[in-house]
């Protein structure tokens, strides 16, 4: 009678023998990998499972060949890994459950970003080589042209020293010792403090347009006021002429009842053909609604007359012109405008898209539709938020970036063509307060927004999304605003009340 250690033995035999002929009846075929056949890289992985490679017999000490064995065999296919032996009960058998739960949570995507979430910067106490700063204090805006090699900063000064304009090196390094632009105001109101709020280079045209404003009465009583009747000359946008590397004030335009003076915020944008110029804080219907305000541009880059200006937002873009040569500046005054039905201000930052384009406001955005000179619009309202909004486009993805103003958070909004789409992503860094217009930083796929003493620098994911991660700089600036990026110096340059 053969007792169980015999059975085992004839068992494995004869279970050997039997796989030897299934698995290989052709001794000339190329045997298959055996289902526990451990290439040396996945090691790890296999000492969590337990070794079934090997049959010992304790009467004779013999080994009966597995299938694992011969794929060291002559036949073998070259680019199979020598396979990797282990003694049977090498890690008992409740090791097997562990590894297939090692093995999910290894192959388990990461978790996707939710759609609102809350994230702690991190604290960068060395600036970054991309950033560049210069000294302009209390700055409002800054724009760089990269084809005229200039960065301009406007601030607000009783000094009457409103532009600071710094020459760029090959590098895109600004000069030490800029070159100051006073404003024009009316002598009338020569006491009166007035400060740049926007500036713009034309994409093609060696054009900057400088959107002012002035000290004035409370807006709420500006319609009463005595003296309001003087502020209906201050003309708020400016138009230069790049002429050898300085600026030449070549028009002058925007005054009169059509807009409201005195305020902090507001700045110009263009339409996707650069055929449009749309200018803010224009008044609506009635004292208190915003109206959208706007230029039809001529081939020069100039704002032509009313009853002769058609817009469209879809026309192709006119060839480069060379500029008027103008001895004195020229004044505009009328504008186009319509209502929206919302309280001022408006024009808290444009983008264009191809087929609309898309303003900051009050709580939100609008986006504006001209057709055949109506304009259709429609509002996106910010979910259980409200205050003043700052917006600023991808100039390569489709996405817009909306600051809401005095709060920590930063939305993400999607679009197709200039047409909000999809629910907005929200970011809320802690201890931020966000100021300022936010920068898009193509090449470095980040997103740049201004606070109080600090930049903070946004990650982005390929799609334009935020991806979650949030870089803090403190700066010698007390209202992070004067921001630009150059595409061409890879370089964010900052406005700083002091040196670092």
């Amino acid at each position: 009678m053969s007792g169980p250690r015999n059975w085992q033995k004839n068992e494995g035999q004869k279970n050997g023998t039997k796989v030897k002929k299934m698995l290989n009846p052709n001794p000339i075929s190329t045997p298959s990998p055996s289902p526990f056949f451990c290439p040396p890289i996945f090691l790890p992985f296999a000492l969590l499972l337990p070794a079934r490679t090997e049959l010992r017999q304790k009467n004779d000490g013999r080994k009966i060949k597995t299938n694992n064995q011969r794929l060291t065999s002559p036949s073998s296919p070259p680019h199979f890994s020598p396979p990797i032996f282990l003694p049977q009960n090498f890690l008992p058998q409740n090791f097997l459950p562990l590894f297939f739960l090692l093995l999910l949570v290894c192959r388990a995507p990461a978790a996707e970003l939710p759609r609102e979430f809350e994230v702690t910067p991190t604290v960068i106490t060395n600036p970054p080589p991309f950033l560049t700063q210069v000294r302009v204090p209390d700055a409002l805006c800054t724009a760089v042209n990269d084809t005229a090699s200039l960065l301009v900063v406007g601030h607000k000064s009783p000094s009457n020293q409103h532009l600071a304009v710094f020459r760029l090196d090959a590098t895109g390094r600004p000069g030490t010792n800029p070159t100051w632009l006073t404003l024009p105001k009316p002598a009338v109101l020569a006491t009166n403090v007035n400060y740049p709020l926007g500036l713009l280079f034309h994409p093609r045209l060696p054009l900057l347009y400088v959107w002012q404003d002035i000290n004035g009465p409370p807006a709420d009583k500006q319609e009463k006021h005595p003296a309001f009747t003087n502020y209906l000359e201050f003309d708020h946008l400016l138009i230069y002429a790049i002429k050898d590397g300085a600026l030449e004030l070549i028009e002058t335009a925007a005054h009169g009842t059509s807009f409201h003076v005195g305020l902090a915020g507001g700045t110009i944008g263009l339409d996707h053909t650069a055929t449009t110029l749309f200018v803010p804080n224009s008044l609506g219907g009635t004292w208190d609604e915003a109206g959208i305000g706007y230029y039809a541009l001529d081939d020069q880059g100039l704002p032509q007359d009313p009853d002769k200006a058609t817009v469209q937002t879809r026309a192709k873009p006119p060839a480069r012109a060379a500029l008027p040569t103008t001895k004195a500046a020229r004044t505009l005054a009328a504008v186009q405008r319509k209502r929206t039905h919302r309280y001022y201000p408006s024009g808290a930052g444009w983008f264009a898209g191809s087929q609309a384009m898309i303003m900051g406001g009050y709580s939100g955005c609008m986006v504006a539709d001209f057709n055949q000179g109506s304009l259709r619009q429609s509002w996106f309202n910010l979910p259980d938020h409200i205050g003043n909004c700052v917006i600023a486009g991808h100039p390569q993805l489709p996405a817009i970036y909306l600051a809401l103003q005095n709060s920590p958070r930063l939305f993400q909004i999607a679009h197709a063509d200039g047409f909000v789409s999809l629910l907005p992503q929200l970011a809320t860094v802690t201890g931020a307060q966000f100021i300022g217009t936010p920068v898009v930083l193509p090449k470095l796929t980040r997103v740049a927004v201004g606070g109080v003493r600090s930049l903070h620098l946004f990650g982005l994911q390929p799609d334009g999304r935020l991806d979650g991660r949030v870089e803090q700089i403190p700066v010698p600036c007390a209202a992070v605003k004067g921001l630009a990026w150059s595409e061409k110096h890879s370089r964010l340059y900052l406005a700083v009340d002091k040196p670092n």
